[in-house]
């Protein structure tokens, strides 16, 4: 299975919303996912990509990620006992799927 990288993964998505607690350790990943669609690469590959960060002090509440596809569909992970390899496959295995239909079209 071929990986995909994040600066291409923000193509085939139209919103992320991440919930986390900033100083917890559990939103590790979340803030590492944050970190690499917001490059200057991953932005220009999707200018349209609404962000959303909400942050709260509540430390015994689960990160959570929340993304929207081009298609239309939903992904919603609790990132506290995921590393950011395993967010970045669950989030890009769909967009793999999008890819591959968009390769086939051209």
């Amino acid at each position: 299975m071929s990986s995909i990288q994040a600066s291409s993964l923000t193509r085939f998505l139209t919103n992320v919303k991440v919930t986390m607690a900033p100083f917890s350790p559990a939103s590790k990943s979340s803030k590492i996912f944050l970190s690499r669609i917001v490059t200057s690469d991953a932005i220009s590959a999707n200018p349209t990509l609404k962000i959303v960060t909400h942050t709260h002090a509540d430390v015994d509440k689960p990160p959570v990620l929340s993304v929207t596809y081009k298609d239309g569909k939903s992904l919603d992970l609790q990132t506290a006992d995921m590393g950011i390899n395993d967010v970045l496959r669950q989030v890009g295995r769909h967009a793999r799927k999008l890819k591959e239909k968009e390769d086939a079209l051209a």
